[in-house]
């Protein structure tokens, strides 16, 4: 879904069943007493008054909509006419039509009619504005979720997630697992060597700077190659970095059982891998896990890998061909790896200076308090500087590099011990931004918050009203918080962002990428 950044509904709840029951009484002549009829439980029930909407578009000029509907002239006084659950002001009505003036901070959806206690449906309201579906970028996407979009140089996509199709494009010949490449118009290219791919979703991908990438997720093997452990490395074209190694061979006699081709890269974890991050040609990964593994294909077969398993906790260090950095987030003296978080971590977002900021469920981490919020240094450690604590789980974190500043979303009510909404903005330090204050939600709360490069800031999750104000799911902000005027008009949104690309598209205007399971 690509979003232009130039430029839903009153809920149902009433439908009527009308019926009618036939009751047949059957007496004989010798019946001494005659059983009274029973009630009929659909006595009462409302006249029906006649009004009927046409599901043709409406007409709009300017702030007037006009529907076309009759029956309504001779109940125009009881009538309350809403858009996308807002009501707005009914200014003329005829025998085929009603006209109203739309309220502001309206968003597209469907009308809907009130009289009393009776509703009636209307057609969809598209409201124009400053955003609006960029219909130059492909509209198929994937059968499932998108957990990272990556820039390309040439400025291709590389998407990775836990889909197997994109825009109805796999084949048997071509199957497509966790890992696409399209073009800047979101159109599939099938010039990608992945072949089977990912045999589980893939997290998260970074490029290196030789033009290989490095992958995380779930995945034990790819394109059938096993011994792959949460964790591997890819080559320009998508292939499986692979290396022909000597094993042990129990079958002389066949001499091909004393080679094996396996994943280059020799290492990984137990457990999924949420985000791999490249930093002066380490890699660090932060994730739900508590081994680091390694395997000794020395001692392994062609059928049996051994595998060397080393305790750690949620973040890792490792050189480029696979090895562990037991100066990071380990005590090398002991032997034993720093304390886990005692819940779980849901994303993070690696500092020019290699530096993580981590967020989650946890309210320790290292066996320190860590409410919600973490940063760790260059050794892995959790670093005193950074001030930050929250009273609940924070979901997202996105770095902005224009100002320096990181967006968090989340269910917390308290930051630092002030009241908020589950939305704020924080400095490099984890102070509170006080420029910025998210207002309440309604019906839930932001999932997702990314500041754009305008400054403007998308946020999306499971709400229906932002600051008394309808907003279903998405919305668009100002640097202070306050809605952006004009920018609202899309209407409902149902699904979830991972990640956000910002381009310009074919004909020269800003454009916003979401990415996730929408």
């Amino acid at each position: 879904m690509m979003v232009d950044m130039k430029t839903f509904n009153h809920k149902s709840k009433l439908r009527y069943l009308l019926s009618v029951l036939a009751l047949v009484a059957i007496c004989s002549v010798a019946c001494k007493k005659t059983e009274p009829l029973p009630v009929d439980p659909y006595a009462g029930g409302k006249e029906a008054l006649g009004i009927k909407f046409s599901q043709t578009a409406p007409e709009i000029e300017g702030t007037k909509v006009t529907f076309n509907i009759t029956g309504l002239l001779s109940h125009r006084s009881k009538a309350h006419l809403f858009i996308n659950e807002v009501e707005a002001v009914i200014t003329d009505v005829t025998a085929n039509t009603v006209t109203v003036t739309m309220p502001n901070d309206i968003s597209t959806g469907p009308a809907s009619l009130t009289i009393d206690d009776q509703i009636f449906f209307g057609p969809m309201v598209n409201v124009s504005g400053k955003t609006e579906i960029d219909l130059t970028f492909s509209a198929l996407g994937t059968n499932s979720i998108i957990n990272q979009v990556l820039p390309l140089p040439n400025g291709n996509l590389m998407l990775v997630g836990g889909f197997t199709n994109y825009a109805q494009a796999a084949s048997e010949k071509q199957p497509i697992n966790a890992i696409a490449l399209i073009n800047p118009n979101g159109t599939y290219l099938n010039t990608l060597a992945s072949k089977k791919g990912a045999n589980g979703s893939l997290t998260s991908i970074v490029r290196l700077d030789n033009g290989q990438f490095m992958v995380g997720g779930s995945l034990s093997a790819f394109n059938e190659r096993k011994s792959i452990s949460g964790i591997t490395r890819l080559n320009a074209n998508g292939s499986l970095d692979t290396a022909i190694v000597e094993v042990v061979n129990l079958t002389p006699l066949n001499p091909k059982n004393s080679y094996d081709t396996v994943a280059r890269f020799n290492g990984g974890i137990t457990g999924v891998a949420t985000k791999v991050f490249n930093h002066n040609n380490q890699l660090l990964v932060l994730g739900s896990f508590t081994n680091y593994a390694e395997h000794f294909y020395e001692r392994s077969t062609r059928d049996r890998k051994v595998i060397g398993y080393t305790k750690i906790n949620n973040v890792l260090r490792m050189s480029l061909d696979g090895k562990m950095d037991s100066t990071y987030n380990f005590d090398k003296a002991a032997g034993l790896p720093l304390e886990a978080a005692n819940g779980g971590i849901y994303n993070g977002v690696m500092q020019s200076d290699g530096k993580l900021v981590l967020i989650g469920g946890f309210t320790k981490f290292q066996n320190q308090t860590a409410n919600y919020i973490v940063r760790l240094d260059n050794n892995g450690k959790v670093d005193p500087s950074f001030n930050a604590s929250a009273n609940g789980a924070i979901n997202s974190i996105r770095y902005n590099a224009t100002n320096g500043k990181y967006m968090l979303a989340g269910s917390f009510t308290t930051y630092n011990g002030v009241q908020v909404n589950g939305l704020v903005r924080i400095n490099a330090d984890g102070s509170l931004d006080n420029s910025f204050t998210g207002l309440p939600f309604s019906g839930g709360n932001a999932t997702f918050a990314a500041q754009l490069s305008s400054g403007k800031i998308i946020v999306s999750g499971v709400f229906s009203r932002y600051n008394n104000v309808v907003r279903q799911g998405f919305m668009i902000l100002n640097a202070d918080g306050t809605l952006a005027a004009g920018y609202n008009n899309i209407g409902r949104f149902t699904g979830s962002i991972s990640d956000i690309y910002e381009k310009t598209n074919s004909l020269g205007y800003p454009t916003v990428i979401l990415a996730g399971y929408i």
